[in-house]
């Protein structure tokens, strides 16, 4: 096989003929060993960026085999131990495409563990590198599990093995084998095991990332399910408790003076379950939109309507603080598909804050313009706008402006993107500390 670079060569330099030593290192020796010592750095500090790219769990185990093969390794796998205590092969990787075939053949079988003089057992259970100088047929009948396996590993004829125990925090994640083959005439030296120990190290950071990582998404994924459910089971005694409470109040109890503490009581409870009711509509609808099943209805609407429709949401809140409305909307705008509902829903909670933010007598605006296939929708404020560490953030779930009211959970913001995306427009924001905020929303044109 020919090596593709001066950094495999220098990688796999002790594999070539051994050379007379000689009795004194000359300069240029010196030289030229500073060199290698250089190239299998450079090679280190590029396998940690390589490793260093994904968090994804299967893109991490894949490009820590394209990292050491054909560089490192003719061959190499990535094992990893299981709940139950077994190795299960993560990927694998030959240098001759041609042995794909006997790669997925291979990959079948897992590591031998049960047997004391396996040496993957002995890396995994001693915690130490094991090195094999040279692939004999007892070691080869010691890692086969039946004829067939053995077969198959006579096909990949191996030279050289070493396996690396893969440990982070104290614990065995799993193993790292490389192996040298027949096809290359390559051998490992003890000079590349040390370059493998320092490649499995970074390896084993690496994997275990991506482990932490899986496991906090699969965290999220269940909470999510459990907001979800237990959200839509709260809606049908929810719905009760409103029922009654409006009985109560229009049938049962008198509205009189003597009775005037009880309807009070009564309208406190009807507030906080119609609070309770937006709360958990909110969940369900973030439930939605993080599995991608949020449902539209779409249809082509006229700009100008939209806007006089969520003029006429926000009108009751803007009164109680005497903010002014104000529209900027040009005439013969073009029609936009969309869902009336959500699109209303984005209006109620994009303009929602833009009132509860803003000072009395102050004044928010929305605007429209056209861009192209596009629609975008503004809506302006004169509040005390939000600082730029917090812009990042302002999208986000369960998201709060420090040194605000908490008035709801922070999920308004969240669903008027998801809202906004799935009907394959933008939403992002403008503000600064002192000059009020401006939220911005496309939609898609509709067409004929």
């Amino acid at each position: 096989m020919r090596l593709e670079s001066e950094v495999e060569r220098e990688l796999v330099s002790d594999s070539e003929v051994p050379r007379p030593r000689a009795a004194r290192e000359t300069p240029d020796s010196v030289v030229e060993r500073g060199a290698i010592i250089g190239t299998r750095w450079r090679f280190l500090a590029e396998a940690s960026t390589a490793l260093d790219r994904s968090l994804e769990y299967k893109e991490t185990l894949t490009n820590v085999v394209r990292l050491v093969v054909p560089r490192v390794a003719d061959y190499a796998g990535i094992a990893l131990l299981g709940d139950d205590g077994a190795l299960t092969w993560g990927y694998a990787a030959h240098c001759d495409p041609a042995k794909e075939t006997l790669v997925g053949q291979l990959r079948a079988y897992q590591p031998q563990l049960t047997n004391e003089n396996s040496p993957a057992a002995a890396a995994l259970r001693t915690g130490e590198t094991q090195f094999i100088r040279v692939v004999d047929e007892t070691l080869l009948r010691t890692l086969a599990r039946d004829d067939t396996h053995l077969a198959l590993i006579r096909q990949l004829a191996p030279t050289s093995i070493i396996f690396l125990p893969l440990a982070a925090r104290d614990r065995i994640l799993g193993s790292l084998v490389l192996a040298t083959t027949r096809d290359s005439g390559r051998r490992y030296t003890d000079r590349d095991v040390a370059i493998a120990n320092e490649v499995g190290r970074r390896v084993a950071l690496a994997v275990d990332r991506a482990l932490l990582f899986q496991a906090a998404e699969q965290a999220g994924r269940a909470r999510e399910r459990m907001v979800a459910v237990v959200s839509h089971d709260l809606r049908n005694p929810l719905a009760t408790i409103q029922m009654s409470v409006s009985f109560l109040l229009e049938e049962l109890v008198s509205d009189d003076a003597a009775h005037q503490t009880g309807r009070e009581q009564l309208r406190a409870i009807r507030r906080s379950a119609e609070r309770m009711s937006r709360l958990i509509h909110d969940l369900l609808d973030v439930s939605a939109i993080e599995a991608g099943h949020l449902t539209l209805t779409r249809s082509a609407l006229a700009v100008d309507v939209l806007v006089t429709d969520a003029l006429e949401l926000l009108r009751p809140l803007a009164a109680a603080k005497r903010i002014a409305l104000v529209t900027d909307v040009s005439p013969a705008l073009p029609l936009v598909a969309a869902d009336r509902d959500r699109v209303l829903q984005v209006f109620s909670n994009l303009g929602g804050n833009a009132v509860k933010f803003t000072p009395e007598n102050g004044r928010v605006e929305i605007h429209v313009t056209v861009h192209d296939a596009e629609v975008e929708f503004g809506v302006r404020d004169t509040g005390p706008g939000i600082a730029s560490d917090d812009l990042p953030h302002v999208f986000d779930r369960f998201w709060q402006q420090q040194n605000t009211a908490r008035a709801g959970v922070g999920l308004g913001l969240a669903i008027a993107k998801g809202i906004v995306e799935a009907h394959g427009g933008g939403i992002s924001v403008e503000s600064e500390p002192g000059g009020g905020s401006c939220f911005t929303f496309t939609l898609p044109v509709a067409t004929p």
